[in-house]
This record gives structure tokens, C-alpha cells and sequence, in this order.
């Protein structure tokens, strides 16, 4: 698993409490993903991006960062040159500067009846970087252990998860250009330990909503630098893709 430096791990635990920020599920599912024509089955389609906004077909909550949108990739190019064929016109810029090298992010929640996500091994993603400056993305993903749908949160402590797991994986974006990034769920680590049952477990079973929501929280490569990179394209998937 790729970590953030010695120097950000020291002042990482300042924002470790407020990087959940954002607000838990909403009371009621959303409506159903999105899925690939062309591999129906093989991927679940978190979102392209290619409606030009962050509230439909799928919503986005978005928290503390200046800017998290949709934008046009008109002025994006480079990089791998596969993916940069295939990120269409839009992606979710993600741009702020940080205090104590936190941002802030966006999430949006995953959770749909009979909608089991088990049978995804990854999370896959293009990336547009601008270089080794561009920033770190904390990718957090939240499975249901009290068998509610609902991911509770105590203002309080930073908006601490308090009934469910929270597994998370640090993706530093350090290149220039498109690049697509496979992250295996077996490489996401459990981020608050003796919350939940520690233990993966994105099915639906026995009343559990499964894999509730994923959300990415940004963090800065410097105590007061900015992110800035865009994210494409992201899929469970069921190997690297």
C-alpha cells in the first residue's frame, strides 16, 4: 500500500477526525448504478462523469474543498495515451489548499436492494495528474455492521463512524497526465479498529446493506499546498481493469 510521507504522517493525526466529514447516507437508497454496455456484469460503473454534473444520474456530496465538479476534459490530455482515449468529455476535478494538509473530498452512497457488490475484487479509476505536487487521494469505504443502511457519525469526534467499518487506501498522484489505477479491496486497511467487526464484508446479508458508500478525502503534499487532479471512470471491478 502506498503511503504518505514521514513529515505528513506526523500531522496526519490532526486531520484524521475531520477527514470523514461530509454526512452519512441519506434515509433512503439511492437509485440504481450505472453499468457499462459493453461489460455488463464485469464492472459496477460508480461514475463517468459524462452527464457534466455531480447530482445526476448519480449524487455527489462534496465537503470543505473549494472546488469538487464536474468539468470538461477538454483541457486534460496526456498521459497514458489508452486512457486518455477512453475518460470522454467530463471527470470530477478536485482542487483546493489545505489547512494542516487536509482539503476536504466528496463521497456518494452506493447502497441499493439486492444490489450485492461482493463480487467486485477492486476499485479501478483514471486519474489526471499535474505532477508530483498534485496531492494524495484517501479513498474510504464504509460496509453496514448493525444492519441498518446507514452510516452513523458523532459530529463531536470529527464525524466519527461509530457502528461500521471504515477501510481506507492512501493513492499518492505524483505523475503528469491520464493514468488508470487498480486498487485491490485485500490492499484497503481498517481504518478504525473495534468500530464495526473489523472484518470486509461489502455482501447483503442477513438485513446488512453491504458496501454503503465510498468516499475520497484529499490531502495536501504540503501543511498548506493545494490538490489538484481529476478522477475518471471509477468501477468496481472484478480484477485490473
Amino acid at each position: 500500500m502506498k503511503r504518505i510521507s514521514v513529515a505528513m504522517l506526523l500531522c496526519f493525526f490532526a486531520v484524521t477526525l475531520v477527514s470523514a466529514m461530509g454526512g452519512g447516507a441519506p434515509d433512503k437508497p439511492a437509485a440504481g448504478p450505472q453499468k457499462t454496455t459493453a461489460l455488463a456484469g464485469t464492472v459496477f460503473l460508480v461514475d463517468d462523469f459524462e452527464s457534466g454534473s455531480i447530482k445526476s444520474p448519480r449524487e455527489w456530496w462534496t465537503f470543505d474543498i473549494s472546488k469538487a465538479d464536474a468539468v470538461s476534459n477538454k483541457d486534460y490530455k496526456g498521459g497514458d495515451e489508452t486512457v486518455s482515449s477512453q475518460v470522454g468529455n467530463y471527470s470530477m476535478l478536485f482542487q483546493g489548499n489545505a489547512k494542516n494538509w487536509y482539503v476536504g473530498g466528496a463521497g456518494t452512497y452506493l447502497a441499493k436492494e439486492n444490489q450485492d457488490l461482493s463480487v467486485y475484487s477492486g476499485l479501478s479509476m483514471d486519474i489526471f495528474g499535474n505532477g508530483p505536487g498534485s496531492g494524495t487521494l484517501k479513498i474510504e469505504l464504509a460496509d453496514d455492521d448493525n444492519n441498518n443502511w446507514q452510516v452513523e457519525q458523532d459530529p463531536s469526534k470529527g464525524y466519527a463512524f461509530t457502528a461500521d467499518d471504515k477501510f481506507v487506501y492512501e493513492q499518492r498522484v505524483d505523475w503528469n497526465g491520464w493514468k488508470r489505477v487498480y486498487l485491490p479491496f485485500a490492499d484497503f486497511t481498517d481504518d478504525n479498529p473495534l468500530v464495526g467487526d473489523d472484518v470486509w464484508n461489502p455482501q447483503q446479508v442477513a438485513g446488512s446493506g453491504g458496501l454503503l458508500q465510498v468516499q475520497y478525502v484529499c490531502i495536501a503534499p504540503k501543511a498548506d499546498a493545494k490538490v489538484n487532479f481529476n478522477l475518471d471512470n471509477i468501477m468496481f471491478t472484478m480484477g485490473n481493469k
